[in-house]
């Protein structure tokens, strides 16, 4: 059989603090036009057709930045237009930014422990993306790798069939990006399951005896290098960072029992020089491995009915 390949984007604002709303978003019609492009190379080199996942950016930081929270709708309705022409899955991407009035400045504050506003944000994203799609998303995440045992019985309530928010081998952070303000912390995802499954009510960072229905698709990671203290230092399979680590990642993967790949990228990779190089780079590295070793380009709605029908096996 062919192996799972997802190539995830998240459609979102260029900067993570947003400091005013109105401005487009740097990069998404470029990509969109990029990846439509390459979709003709990637079908070829895997004899098959090739599907993309896009997470729409909604939540209450584009509510109060931008006017109103479904502003991605009415802005890049052509591209996602495109998305939808082509088959692509369409799905949610979700942040927990809360307002924060610091030193008579607005600015936001990562929220990763208030269960009432994490309820908020998701509520939010769902109920937008279902009153202007016609119906619920069926694939989401959220922003840096962050989950809370709050939002997966709202998940399950609205029909998600996969989430891809963990990150296997990342270690419990205060926040993701330099000098950002943060409430609770990152989730532990040292002993997450780099493999599906469905996430446990008693601990959903991994399988367990009473389970929700979603699969839970751990974005693809490994290690590539060490830290300071001397501990395995981890990352994601982000198209548009290092090429040594994209070839390191992917080739550890592959090696693993019943593997996939996860990638992911964001909307602005192709707005400056390095990451763009980089991102071309890793749909190169892409593009071969669906020659060399039989990749599969699918949508993750595809990968969950294959494992729910037992068509693609669950790595032990």
């Amino acid at each position: 059989m062919p192996i799972p390949a997802m190539i995830s984007v998240h459609v979102e604002p260029t900067h993570r603090v947003v400091r005013g709303g109105g401005e487009d978003w740097e990069g998404v019609s470029d990509l969109v036009e990029a990846l439509m492009e390459r979709r003709a190379r990637l079908e070829d080199a895997s004899g098959l057709p090739v599907c993309y996942n896009w997470g729409l950016r909604i939540d209450p930081q584009i509510e109060i930045a931008y006017g109103k929270a479904d502003w991605v709708f009415d802005r890049y309705a052509d591209e996602i237009a495109q998305m939808q022409a082509a088959g692509d899955v369409v799905g949610l991407h979700v942040h927990t930014w809360r307002p924060l009035r610091r030193f008579f400045r607005d600015t936001w504050i990562a929220d990763f422990e208030d269960p009432a506003w994490i309820s908020h944000c998701l509520t939010l994203a769902l109920e937008t993306f279902r009153d202007r799609m016609g119906g619920s998303p069926t694939v989401m995440s959220f922003g840096d790798s962050f989950m809370h045992d709050c939002a997966l019985p709202i998940m399950q309530d609205h029909g998600i069939r996969a989430d891809f928010s963990m990150n296997p081998g990342m270690a419990p952070l205060k926040a993701l990006g330099k000098g950002e303000r943060s409430t609770g912390h990152l989730p532990d995802y040292r002993d997450t399951p780099r493999h599906p499954f469905k996430p446990s009510a008693v601990d959903f960072r991994r399988d367990g005896p009473s389970n929700y229905n979603f699969w839970e698709l751990p974005v693809t990671s490994g290690v590539i290098g060490t830290a300071r203290d001397g501990s395995d230092k981890w990352t994601k399979l982000l198209l548009g960072t290092n090429p040594d680590w994209i070839t390191k990642i992917t080739a550890e993967a592959l090696q693993r029992p019943a593997p996939y790949l996860l990638a992911e990228s964001r909307t602005d990779v192709l707005t400056h020089p390095k990451t763009r190089a980089r991102f071309f780079m890793a749909l190169d590295h892409l593009e071969e491995l669906a020659r060399t070793r039989g990749l599969e380009f699918i949508g993750m709605e595809t990968l969950s009915d294959r494992l729910d029908r037992g068509e693609w096996p669950v790595a032990a």
